[in-house]
């Protein structure tokens, strides 16, 4: 007879374990914050920071790979809810919503960048950090090319390889996140949110983006 507690302990866990990564992710920002990156803190140090013990760590948790997955959708997440103005008004072509969205998007970039550095990095020599990694970021540009679709359909977006220039888009943004933020001080973050604003604006409409 199949067990009829399974499933709702089973959902449990998994709710239980999205909560402890996420006070897992504030507290390896901010030990990261300090210096340390991601390989020298060990999990007696994660879960001591976070407030749980080794053994619930490993209750809920396989190791800090696994941990480090789990950042890395928590954070992507919380930067596609940066994108989602600009993609929900693309067909408006508001220059202000994409500016926003980009403002916003280097914003949550800064504040998370320990993190996504630590996983880009892992997403070198680990397989399913890498998988991950670029599944969400073909994700993204799977947004972007449905935007130029849309765009190109109602003659508002200039003619143009569909995944190519969304694949183009969505690197820029996370390359130049990944490799500037790291060197420049956040009185900086607005010159570089036109700057991209720009960009996008100009590969997409061939115009300058109109100004307030």
């Amino acid at each position: 007879m199949p067990s009829v507690t399974r499933k709702p302990q089973t959902a449990r866990k998994q709710q239980r374990r999205e909560t402890l990564s996420r006070q897992l992710l504030e507290a390896t920002e901010r030990l990261m914050g300090e210096g340390l990156t991601f390989t020298e803190l060990s999990v007696d140090r994660l879960a001591s920071e976070g407030g749980i013990s080794r053994a619930t760590f490993y209750v809920y948790f396989e190791d800090k790979g696994q941990l480090l997955r789990l950042f890395a959708q928590h954070v992507f997440a919380d930067l596609t809810e940066a994108a989602q103005r600009w993609w929900n008004s693309a067909d408006a072509r508001d220059p202000e919503d994409l500016r926003a969205s980009v403002t916003e998007i280097i914003a949550r970039y800064r504040n998370h960048r320990s993190v996504l550095y630590a996983v880009i990095e892992m997403a070198a020599y680990d397989s399913e950090v890498d998988e991950l990694y670029r599944g969400i970021m073909e994700g993204l540009v799977d947004a972007i090319a449905a935007i130029i679709e849309r765009g190109q359909a109602a003659g508002t977006i200039t003619p143009m390889p569909v995944r190519a220039t969304a694949s183009a888009l969505t690197w820029m943004v996370e390359r130049t996140c990944h490799q500037t933020l790291r060197f420049t001080p956040e009185s900086e973050d607005d010159a570089l949110a036109d700057s991209m604003t720009e960009v996008i604006w100009r590969t997409l409409y061939l115009e300058p983006a109109p100004r307030p």
